[in-house]
């Protein structure tokens, strides 16, 4: 009994990873790029005439504005180019928000008021989700780096924990069958564990590869994960800690994926 109520606590401990972040698809971050250009056209017809013709300038150099506008929306197009299975565009995307940037910090060192500055905020606001989804904040810092992972690389990565939880299911079956603190019931209780893990991995990839929201799948196999984790670490079960490892890169996809703590 009590050796029972040890595996019960292990398995009832909260997850330590905080709720999944609302992850967009890659439709999704199609969808804002579009919105993106669209709302940079806006905002360049409601610049005034004159300011698009100037070269500004500061302590930091000069700005050629029809240029710079002109750099901008190739910086846009070369994003939505780039946008495809398997690559996710970070590179590009960093581009553009760090042009973003400079134009965002233009506008907050002017009077309010000035023509086009409505049509900035809003593009604004497309660039600062822009910039969340590649890890970033907006405007960029100089030393800002941008990362997105594509669905198809949660998707590979859960392929992998698939299989990688069926080999856990396997040594911890044979690992426990040597341990004399598990009684039957624990034993089949944490393997079935493992193999839940296994499934869950295929919900969450399956759901990735169609576009579907999967917040709520990603924060449920990172909960399992963290249980079997704590399981793992209290006993001495060589095999399945070495099959664990296995499952970790996978998951360290999986947080970095969804913003989760990893367990």
């Amino acid at each position: 009994m009590k050796h029972r109520l040890l595996l019960a606590v292990c398995l009832a401990i909260s997850a330590v990873s905080a709720f999944a972040a609302d992850r967009l698809t890659d439709r999704d971050v199609k969808s804002l790029v579009a919105r993106v250009e669209d709302d940079r056209d806006k905002f360049d017809n409601a610049l005034d005439d004159e300011l698009k013709n100037k070269i500004l300038r500061d302590a930091t150099g000069e700005v050629d504005v029809k240029r710079f506008l002109n750099n901008f929306q190739e910086s846009i197009d070369r994003l939505e180019e780039s946008l495809k299975p398997g690559y996710a565009g970070s590179s590009e995307a960093g581009a553009l928000l760090k042009q973003g940037s400079v134009l965002e910090r233009y506008f907050r060192a002017q009077p309010g008021g000035m023509k086009g500055e409505s049509e900035w905020n809003r593009l604004a606001s497309d660039l600062k989700l822009l910039a969340v989804v590649y890890g970033a904040e907006f405007p960029v810092g100089e030393n800002a780096t941008f990362r997105r992972i594509g669905d198809k690389e949660v998707a590979d990565a859960m392929k992998v924990l698939e299989k990688s939880a069926q080999q856990l299911k396997k040594t911890l079956d044979s690992d426990l069958k040597t341990d004399p603190s598990i009684d039957s019931a624990s034993h089949v209780a944490i393997v079935q564990e493992a193999d839940q893990l296994s499934k869950d991995a295929k919900v969450l990839r399956e759901r990735v590869s169609d576009g579907k929201p999967s917040s709520a799948e990603a924060d449920q196999l990172m909960s399992r994960a963290a249980k079997m984790q704590t399981f793992i670490q209290g006993h001495q079960l060589p095999a399945s800690a070495s099959a664990w490892s296995g499952a970790r890169p996978p998951l360290e996809t999986l947080a970095a994926a969804y913003r989760i703590q990893l367990p």
